[in-house]
């Protein structure tokens, strides 16, 4: 695709000090201790009875600083839920209201100004880039909310504050792959995410699909006279593309690395 860019706000929680790498290693879903700087990977904080607090990006930005992105509006949560047990641990939290240009396609970064940091897309299979920092800029032709809403919806992930909610399952977001280690040590939240893991996942997982014909959040989908899930979010025109939430058993149509379900195989239950 030509070279687009998408300008949204994003609420950061920078995490500084000698021991910052050591306790994000004990609080967060993914591995910190190995991170290269400039490494990001997408994680979750979740409660220590394992539900999900907060979903985000984590940069390693120098050798003592972590900078982790989330979308606007939950950022207080991310950074008063990692305070929670910080107790003697040499590390500050400073939360900001940054400006997140997406690169969508090739283009010359060294023409960006003012950006902070430079974080690789967590969507799969995209070599897609985010700019942050307190005012960044770059001259690129912009996407409309519709056309990134609907490249999102085709390419990137669930995100949280839209088809992931506080308070949900991490087993049932189908994000577990590219969010959670399952070799590092202890972790707040460890012990339900791995018992569901062992007993073969989370009973509804969060998919993507298509559709031929119009469908609206909430819409219920059904399969041999039983309701297996429902619409999430959903573009507004043809081609339908967007996120459900489905019974496990549901077959993706496409196979696991897309796990794309085509609506005519399930059916609307109601319009």
């Amino acid at each position: 695709m030509r070279a687009a860019s998408r300008s949204t706000v994003r609420d950061v929680v920078v995490v500084d000090g000698v021991d910052a790498e050591m306790y994000l290693h004990g609080q967060v879903s993914q591995d910190v201790d190995d991170m290269a700087v400039g490494e990001s990977r997408l994680s979750f904080l979740l409660e220590p009875r394992g539900k999900i607090e907060s979903l985000f990006r984590m940069t390693r930005s120098e050798k003592q600083q972590y900078l982790l992105d989330t979308e606007a509006g939950h950022g207080e949560l991310l950074l008063s839920s990692l305070g929670r047990f910080k107790l003697r641990s040499k590390v500050e939290f400073v939360a900001l209201r940054w400006t997140m240009i997406s690169v969508l396609g090739q283009a010359d970064l060294s023409l960006a100004r003012n950006v902070e940091v430079t974080a690789a897309s967590t969507w799969p299979g995209t070599e897609y880039v985010d700019l942050l920092g307190e005012a960044p800029s770059l001259d690129l032709p912009e996407c409309s909310n519709e056309e990134f809403e609907r490249l999102r919806l085709t390419m990137g992930l669930p995100v949280i504050g839209k088809e992931i909610m506080v308070g949900d399952i991490p087993n049932e977001t189908d994000l577990l792959d590219i969010a959670v280690s399952f070799d590092k040590g202890c972790y707040r939240g460890q012990e339900l995410v791995e018992r569901i893991d062992s007993r073969s996942g989370g009973r509804r997982l969060i998919r993507r699909l298509e559709s031929d014909g119009a469908l609206r959040p909430g819409d219920e989908l059904g399969f041999e006279e039983k309701v297996v899930g429902e619409v999430l979010t959903i573009t507004n025109d043809a081609p339908y593309v967007g996120f459900g939430r489905l019974r496990a058993d549901v077959e993706a149509a496409d196979g696991p690395e897309s796990q794309r379900i085509n609506v005519a195989s399930v059916h609307q239950a109601t319009i």
